[in-house]
């Protein structure tokens, strides 16, 4: 089978969220299978080649019409260390970029129009941009190196069957689109069927069959278009085509139930090669533990150093993170509870829930220590820096992102917190497992792929009131019964690694998913 997969990012290459590693285990499992596989995304100026090779200029540029004017683009070819080609797309306005969808406080202090945190001012331009670049190197290559399936990531990508069904190339392709996010900021939508039409050049009776009120959707364009959709988890699906959801798929959900648009849910897996605690080379930590075995002495001395070598000391610094706070801790660093957040800074996850329980804990908890790292939403960052500033010696943050930095936050604490309001699938929950670090969620989406009370904890009712109870009941437990804790850990290390590797969910999903649409389409 001929797979293209179509990213605005990968892991080891160009990073931004989840979508990442998605595309990498895509592309890295199917191309352990034999198939072919290639994967198509921009360069730009954080792009990092280092997994790549054999780099080959293709001769031929492209020129796609583009808002009334033509845009060059060139191609690279390259093979990755994981065994699949990549064919790079280069332009100006993306190596220009220096993160995949948002400004970086550098960019902001060259343009103060150019906010930290924002969407480039330029995103529609680019997504059309890199969908038109990929349906021309169809037209650009011979006819036996189609793909069979062509697999779009996200909002970004998910205009690429309608642009396809107008080439000749293409005739034998199918189209699927895996909807990452469709909660608000995540959509990449036009305001209007005049502006969809100006950058897409796509007819007006399609724009139309696309609108969710005024606004035009790249997902209903290409369910339009006959791509297949599909989303990254189970409960995430179902929550798509439920018209209750309205306000958290921004008014996606009930156009969805209302024409009966199929969306498959598969849940993500996990690469545990990536992160493995027993090797030090995979998981980026400083010392190997197995909590898979109980084995958590070199979790411990992670905590130590961490804490000493990072959050402790005045000398601490590191690509990409800025430092905020200290934590006070006994000796051994055994009488604290550590809780984590991990993620972007954004509503979505549930921040300001979080920040507005922590005051409770740590006013009748005084062993609770909280550690927070992520960026994002500038608001919701001064909120977690105020936390450091109010109770000195009890909340740090990690502000920004390094990735040894913020495994480690993640590995050295107890508890992850993560009070998302909407979840499609989660990473950071199946991360924590993997490092003994036990997940609290909010029971939503794809947070719901944790056991409750085996392997990690979930509440119902997203309040501050409701999470301030519920950890408070895991302070207790942790105190009281920490047998039970220590249970949960095992349980939670053993399922990601057994259950949720994606060469399992490639091979008893995606794959029978595959072969039925090529069966469907020779019908």
């Amino acid at each position: 089978m001929k797979i293209w997969v179509v990213s605005m990012e990968c892991a080891g290459i160009a990073e931004a969220g989840g979508v990442k590693n998605v595309s990498f285990s895509l592309c890295k499992e199917f191309s352990d299978l034999k198939h072919k596989v290639t994967l198509f995304i921009p360069v730009y100026k954080c792009t990092c080649l280092d997994s790549l090779f054999e780099f080959n200029t293709v001769e031929t540029a492209a020129e796609v019409e583009l808002c009334g004017r033509k845009e060059k683009i060139t191609y690279t070819t390259a093979k990755s260390t994981s065994n699949f080609d990549v064919v790079l797309i280069n332009h100006p306005l993306f190596a220009e970029k220096e993160a995949v969808y948002t400004y970086t406080e550098n960019e902001e202090k060259q343009n103060p129009a150019h906010k930290k945190g924002n969407g480039h001012l330029d995103g529609l331009f680019l997504d059309v941009l890199f969908q038109k670049a990929v349906c021309a190197y169809g037209s650009m290559i011979p006819r036996s190196e189609i793909p069979e399936i062509l697999h779009c990531q996200d909002a970004s990508t998910a205009m690429l069957p309608a642009f396809v069904a107008n080439s000749k190339a293409f005739k034998k392709t199918n189209c699927v689109v895996t909807i990452h996010n469709a909660g608000p900021f995540y959509h990449h939508s036009f305001t209007s069927i005049g502006e969809a039409a100006w950058y897409t050049g796509l007819s007006t009776p399609l724009l139309e069959k696309a609108m969710n009120g005024r606004a035009i959707e790249p997902f209903l364009i290409a369910a339009t278009a006959g791509a297949y959709l599909t989303t990254v988890s189970e409960d995430y699906a179902k929550e798509l085509i439920d018209p209750a959801n309205a306000e958290a798929t921004e008014g996606l959900s009930p156009i969805f139930a209302a024409r009966h648009i199929e969306i498959k849910g598969i849940t993500n897996g996990f690469d545990f090669d990536r992160y493995n605690p027993t090797s030090k080379d995979a998981s980026k930590l400083p010392f190997e533990f197995d909590p898979e075995k109980n084995d958590l002495d070199g979790k411990l001395k992670c905590r130590k150093f961490f804490i000493q070598n990072i959050v402790n000391t005045d000398n601490f610094k590191a690509e990409g993170i800025k430092k905020y706070g200290k934590l006070e801790c006994s000796t051994e660093y055994t009488k604290e509870i550590f809780f984590a957040y991990h993620g972007r800074i954004t509503t979505q996850k549930g921040i300001a829930v979080l920040t507005a329980a922590v005051p409770a804990i740590l006013e009748n908890y005084p062993d609770a220590r909280f550690i927070f790292a992520g960026q994002g939403e500038p608001r919701l960052e001064i909120d977690i820096v105020r936390l450091c500033e109010k109770y000195p010696g009890k909340v740090t943050f990690m502000n920004g992102y390094n990735q040894t930095v913020v495994r480690l936050a993640t590995a050295v604490s107890d508890f992850v917190v993560l009070p998302s309001y909407f979840e499609p699938c989660g990473l950071e929950d199946f991360i924590a497992q993997v490092y003994g670090t036990v997940p609290v969620a909010h029971k939503t989406g794809g947070l719901n792929k944790i056991d409750n009370g085996r392997t990690g904890f979930l509440y119902e009712s997203n309040t501050p009131g409701v999470l301030i109870a519920k950890l408070s009941e895991i302070i207790m437990l942790k105190t009281l019964r920490p047998s039970q804790i220590a249970r949960m850990v095992k349980s939670g290390a053993y399922s990601v690694h057994h259950e949720y590797l994606w060469k399992t969910v490639i091979q008893k999903k995606y794959l029978p998913f595959f072969k039925e649409i090529l069966k469907n389409s020779k019908e």
